[in-house]
């Protein structure tokens, strides 16, 4: 990363190491995904309601979240195996590379892998791998599937227990029940929750988010300068452009001269 040139380092650095850097993962929640962008996607998918009433829009959220619940748990339903799609998937794909590697057993439950120019340790007591790979996600990668082959043993065994049909049922068994129009909801004898007085800002009302100072804020057409470093077209070195470039600057010296 320090190759790629400005304050990308030191800028991550300022970050919590476990929050970006694989290195520092916890294994319990078996998920090594560094991004997260949960709550763009939840925006995105509230799109069309997120700017109605509050009742309204709570009452089309529930409706989204009560059928997507639904389908969620009609697609498990559905599943062939006991296996996720997703993990029968990336299982498939490691088989594959499973192909090119080789195993040493030393007679207990430690296997040798070589991995090209690398030398990996897989543990079946454990079910551990120091590539990590198979702690952090809980599938099995290429090292272990290429013991498990040598060994005769069934891979879908090891995968993780969140991977597997009933937890994914277990995770949607609750139901949101449905709910009749506003109109026939009970009346309450309590006084009614008034407004609070709405005091008219200058200039029309923004609705994009408010982006950070190092951020660029075009994505399209020509773009600012914030979160960029200029770099210079004659000497190929960042902190300048051509017209303060040192190089330039002697060369026109040079040509004055003569």
């Amino acid at each position: 990363m320090d190759q790629l040139g400005g304050d990308i380092v030191q800028d991550l650095l300022k970050y919590n190491k476990e929050t970006w850097c694989r290195a520092y993962f916890k294994e319990h929640s078996k998920c090594n995904v560094v991004e997260n962008n949960m709550c763009e996607i939840f925006n995105s998918w509230i799109l069309t309601v997120r700017y109605k009433s509050i009742i309204t829009m709570l009452e089309e959220i529930k409706i989204k979240c009560m059928e997507r619940m639904n389908s969620m748990r009609e697609f498990s339903e559905k599943w062939v195996g006991d296996i996720s799609p997703m993990a029968v998937e990336i299982l498939g794909e490691n088989a594959q590379r499973a192909v090119k590697c080789e195993v040493k057993f030393n007679g207990e439950t430690w296997y040798e892998i070589r991995d090209g120019p690398y030398k990996l340790v897989v543990d079946f007591r454990m079910c551990s791998c120091t590539c990590r790979s198979w702690q952090l996600k809980g599938i099995p990668r290429a090292h272990a599937i290429t013991t498990m082959h040598y060994k005769n043993y069934e891979i879908e065994l090891y995968v993780d227990h969140w991977y597997r049909k009933d937890t994914c049922l277990k995770a949607y068994n609750r139901f949101i029940q449905p709910l009749t129009s506003m109109n026939l909801w009970p009346k309450t004898t309590l006084p009614a929750i008034e407004p609070s007085v709405i005091t008219a800002m200058p200039g029309r009302p923004k609705k994009k988010r408010r982006k950070a100072a190092d951020e660029p804020q075009k994505k399209f057409g020509k773009g600012t300068r914030i979160g960029r470093q200029m770099r210079c077209c004659l000497c190929k070195t960042l902190g300048h452009n051509k017209k303060g470039c040192p190089s330039a600057v002697s060369i026109n010296v040079l040509c004055a001269h003569y």
